[in-house]
């Protein structure tokens, strides 16, 4: 088993998501890791209100910090 499935097991990462790149950099203090995860285009994603599998109608680009 590859690294980028294990890290995605441990996260919780589950279909239609797949983590495709990992990098960790440690040139900077915090380290910080990098994560990139996609789904493929026409995926269908649970509604948060209904629940019913709908398309996504945008995607973008997040950058989360630990407190």
């Amino acid at each position: 088993m590859d690294a980028e499935r294990v890290l995605a097991l441990g996260l919780g990462v589950t279909p239609p998501w797949r983590l495709v790149s990992q990098h960790l950099e440690t040139g900077k203090q915090p380290h910080e890791l990098h994560l990139r995860l996609e789904a493929d285009r026409g995926s269908l994603f649970p509604c948060p209100e209904c629940g019913r599998a709908c398309k996504a109608h945008d995607f973008a680009e997040f950058t989360w910090r630990h407190l």
